[in-house]
């Protein structure tokens, strides 16, 4: 293939003239698709090493009115506003509000040294199931059988936080929040966020760098209406970096939101 310089208007020509090309590979060196949507299918394939597609949702059916709270479906049954950032690595006990929810739940997060690790755990209806592994968060949990849980799924700490949740009938957690792991940077693409009431909200990403506070990244006033903002320059969010959708100013509406991120290993930057 010919290659053209055009502020030299020369051709490569026995290597007197140089120029640089820039591709995407997969591991084995072989050369992928970057031109639209197709560009995006070996990231969710997982066929990039070092590259993690991550889709976060959450939805809080009855908001508060006053006061931020985060698009998490406990919300909708506590007066846990806002996630507890704060609370204590340790193992997590599960429980169902229902006894016929007997089958695996597969969390995903991060250790004490915020790497990324799993476990799946056996629920025992509304019986305490303890797991083994220490956690210092949770992004996601879902149920990994072959059925979809009838009841509530609490997650708890150690000292009885309710650190996620899936609510009846979902099968998978629906929180709009995410802390990046160890040794790895996030980048923003999207931001998507919808509100069904018939008054003015304002929902919100904030972002906490580690050993930093949270502060505002972007969002939206909505009135009964959504609103998606796509970044044509990502965001970056460093490791430990916890990330986390508000909202504030309806009483009683139903909020959903969720974002895209695209976690890339340190060592490739």
């Amino acid at each position: 293939m010919a290659q053209w310089n055009k502020n030299t208007s020369k051709k490569l020509n026995n290597n007197n003239t140089l120029f640089e090309m820039i591709m995407m590979s997969d591991q084995e060196g072989n050369i992928i698709n970057t031109f639209g949507s197709a560009s995006n299918i070996p990231l969710a394939n997982g066929s990039l090493t070092g590259y993690t597609a991550v889709h976060k949702f959450g939805m809080i059916d009855g908001t508060v009115g006053s006061g931020w709270s985060t698009v998490w479906s406990h919300g909708e049954t506590t007066d846990d506003q806002l996630y507890p950032w704060s609370a204590s690595s340790s193992a997590v006990t599960v429980t169902s509000s229902s006894g016929s929810d007997t089958t695996p739940i597969t969390l995903e997060g991060l250790d004490t040294d915020y790497n990324f690790q799993t476990e799946t755990l056996t629920l025992s209806g509304t019986s305490n199931v303890v797991g083994i592994k220490v956690w210092s968060r949770v992004n996601r949990a879902f149920m990994s059988g072959t059925e979809t849980n009838i009841g509530v799924i609490t997650v708890s700490n150690g000292i009885g936080v309710v650190i996620t949740e899936i609510k009846a009938g979902r099968g998978q957690t629906l929180q709009a929040l995410y802390t990046v792991p160890s040794n790895c940077t996030a980048f923003l693409s999207s931001i998507q966020m919808t509100s069904s009431k018939n008054q003015v909200v304002e929902v919100s990403m904030f972002a906490r760098p580690f050993g930093g506070a949270f502060r505002i990244v972007g969002g939206s006033v909505l009135y009964q209406s959504d609103h998606t903002i796509e970044y044509s320059v990502p965001i970056k969010f460093t490791e430990k970096t916890d990330i986390d959708i508000r909202t504030i100013g309806a009483s009683g509406g139903t909020v959903s939101s969720a974002f895209d991120l695209i976690v890339v290993n340190n060592s490739l930057l």
